[in-house]
Order: structure tokens, then sequence, then C-alpha cells
């Protein structure tokens, strides 16, 4: 019956990281020498061709905005290779994320993929004020690095996959942005844009603008993040009050701690 029906929320919010000092996002900043100062446009989660768009709208952006930094997370490992010819034979200065590591570990990082134009990211230092474009080679970290963008555009969402998870760079106050097609996230995408707290770019010339936008017009920016990262405070607990309903409806003779205990 309706009137037994209670809608807690949606258990996707519950465990968005808010908090940009955390521990695991402050050390990928000082691992990737990301000065307090930089302006990080990350891309992540992408397919292709999301990660061209981003590297051209850097390429474009970078002369105007000299603070500017690109990351890029692809959302599959086997498409590392592929991005990094990409970047490889854009003559942007670049480095994968694990020659990062393997620099800290003194280890010999393996070498950027044939082809490359700009002699090998090897040489490279995150220090220069020319080295501005990572490739995050890894799995598992999107969610801290997105702690580290001021601008967001959320993958999967110009092709066919009906994009990725925007809460993640929505909680942290990140200016986010993504495609047309984000069919399964609707609820999510739908609840942003009513609270004019993310955009929808059509195409890669509308994602220029908007990432040209946030770089002209940093209260724009602060504003818009602002109202992703309230509207994803606003919706957490659901976990919370879905087991506390649970709980009501155990029988007293199973003990308040068997439906925790079964989480």
């Amino acid at each position: 019956m309706p009137d037994r029906v209670v809608v807690t929320g949606s258990l996707k919010y519950d465990g968005a990281q808010t908090d940009r000092t955390n521990p695991r996002t402050q050390a990928l900043r000082q691992l990737a020498a990301i000065a307090h100062d930089d302006i990080v446009l990350l891309a992540g989660s992408t397919q292709e061709p999301e990660e061209q768009y981003a590297a051209d709208v850097f390429r474009r952006l970078a002369a105007q905005h000299p603070r500017l930094r690109l990351i890029l997370v692809p959302r599959h490992p086997e498409r590392f290779d592929a991005v990094a010819k990409l970047l490889a034979a854009s003559n942007l200065p670049w480095v994968r994320r694990t020659e990062l590591e393997a620099r800290v570990a003194g280890v010999e990082p393996r070498r950027a993929p044939s082809g490359s134009r700009t002699g090998g990211s090897l040489s490279l230092d995150l220090s220069h004020p020319n080295a501005k474009v990572l490739l995050v080679d890894t799995v598992g970290e999107l969610g801290a690095w997105w702690g580290a963008a001021q601008i967001a555009f959320v993958g999967g969402s110009f092709g066919d996959r009906g994009g990725q998870n925007m809460i993640e760079p929505a909680a942290y106050g990140a200016a986010v942005s993504f495609g047309p097609n984000t069919w399964n996230f609707r609820d999510i995408v739908a609840s942003l844009t009513a609270a004019d707290a993310a955009v929808v770019v059509q195409n890669a010339e509308q994602l220029e603008s908007f990432v040209s936008r946030c770089l002209t017009d940093p209260q724009y920016a602060t504003q818009l993040g602002a109202r992703a990262q309230q509207l994803v405070q606003s919706q957490l607990g659901a976990t919370r009050r879905t087991l506390a309903l649970i709980d009501a409806l155990v029988p007293a003779k199973m003990g308040s701690t068997a439906i925790r205990t079964a989480a």
C-alpha cells in the first residue's frame, strides 16, 4: 500500500568523500606535484574519444591559463596504452602515473610508447611548469584523484555506456560536467541539473566552452561546485535510514543486533 512505502534516498550517495584534505588525495597531489594554485581539469572514467576531447581542450586553453593541469583517467585498463599513444602523438608534455611511483621507489619506469614526439615521458619532471598532463594508468584511485580537481568531466557520457558516477566529483565540490548520454544515472543527473549543480555538455565544443568559463570566471566554478557538494551532503544517510526501518520490522525475539550483524 502507498501509505506503507518509505523513500529513504539513494544508497549511491553514501560513502562519498567530501573532504579534499583526506590523506589519500593529499598523497596523490604530492606525488603529482600539484601546487596549491594549480587548476586541475580531470576527465575520469573516460572512453574513446573523450580523452582526445579533453586533450584538445587543454591544448587550446593552456597558453592563456598557465596554471591549468590535465589528468586523464580512462575507465578500462586495457585502454591505458592506447591513451598513452594518443598523448605521445599530441606534442603535449605528459607522464604516466606508474612512472611517478616508480621514481619514488627508485625503480626504472617503463618509457612512453614508441613514436612519442616529446622525447619520451620519462624525461619529464612534474615540478616543471611545462609538465602539465598526467595519465593515471592505475586502478582504484579515481575516487581520490577527484579530490584534486577543480573542474571535472565525467566520462562514459559521450558514447554508449550511459555515463559513470558523477557523485564523487560533486561531493568534493568540483565544477562538474558530463555528456548527454547518462541514462545509468538519470535520477542523479536530474537532481544535479535541477539544483544547477552540474552542466551537461552536448559535444566537444561545449566541453571547451564550459572549461573556459570555469577558468575565466572562477566564482562561477566555485558556486557550481558548492551547489553540487551541498546536494550530495543533503542526500547522505540513506543506508542508515534504511537499516533503521528494517530493524524496526525485525521481531523482538531475533534481537536488535540481528540485522546489523547481517549487514
